[in-house]
């Protein structure tokens, strides 16, 4: 039997719900300050997602409207949308996902290793951290984001760092997601991998690139999790269900 001594948690929309309320918000105030006439609202949104890391999303989209971008405007920009994403997890305007903080700190008790493992800046990395978990140096070992790495999600260089740096093994580790680029990126590094879909999503997607567990969400003490695909015998997802899916028991 393999040890369960590592897990990876993807920052936004697996952590916390930061993509509509917080990033997609901050976007458009950022387009606002430019007086750029663009507004993302959720569909689009929610299209743009396919694409990782914001500032290649600003750029993706310039792309399809056949408008020209210098990539210092972009990231001026995007500068600029960090700054209000921020200011919006300072006021309190994002909420973590059900079931995040009872998991986290479940591993914690169980000496398993935690790490960050997004594309996301560092500075949109802690400003979750610091808002939500004060202990967080605690909780986390650490952090890849999106200036450690060339490659965005769907690519596993993330997670091929983070292995690299936790000194952890793929056998030994597991990796939550909330996206279908996430998963791949987890599963091209030879992780076990479970998403929590996003709220928007009523249904599981046709592809999940064979992710290990599909889950509403990871559930609570009075909500259990809704299983989308795979099994398991807990009705949340806690330690044993880690343990099991990384075993193959479920």
């Amino acid at each position: 039997m393999e040890a369960l001594n590592t897990v990876f948690w993807d920052l936004d929309g697996t952590i916390a719900n930061t993509e509509m309320s917080g990033h997609r918000i901050a976007f458009n105030l950022a387009f606002s300050e430019y007086s750029l006439m663009w507004n993302w609202d959720e569909e689009l949104y929610i299209r743009l997602l396919s694409i990782g890391g914001g500032l290649s999303r600003i750029i993706k989209y310039f792309e399809e409207i056949n408008t020209y971008l210098s990539l210092e405007q972009a990231k001026l920009i995007h500068k600029r949308k960090q700054f209000h994403y921020n200011s919006l997890v300072s006021a309190g305007k994002l909420d973590l996902r059900i079931g995040v903080s009872r998991l986290i700190n479940e591993l914690y008790s169980k000496n398993v290793k935690q790490w960050i493992v997004t594309t996301s800046s560092i500075l949109a990395v802690n400003a979750i951290l610091n808002r939500y978990f004060p202990n967080h140096k605690l909780l986390f070992s650490g952090i890849i984001s999106g200036e450690d790495v060339n490659c965005h999600k769907p690519d596993s260089e993330a997670y091929d760092l983070a292995l690299k740096r936790s000194n952890s093994l793929p056998q030994n580790s597991l990796a939550i997601e909330d996206s279908i680029i996430g998963c791949q990126a987890a599963k091209s590094a030879q992780l076990k991998c479970i998403m929590t879909l996003s709220p928007w999503i009523k249904s599981a997607p046709r592809s999940t690139p064979h992710a290990d567990l599909v889950v509403d969400h990871l559930g609570d003490n009075h909500m259990s999790s809704k299983i989308f695909y795979g099994h398991t015998k807990e009705s949340m997802i806690n330690y044993s269900c880690l343990y099991s899916i990384l075993n193959g028991k479920i």
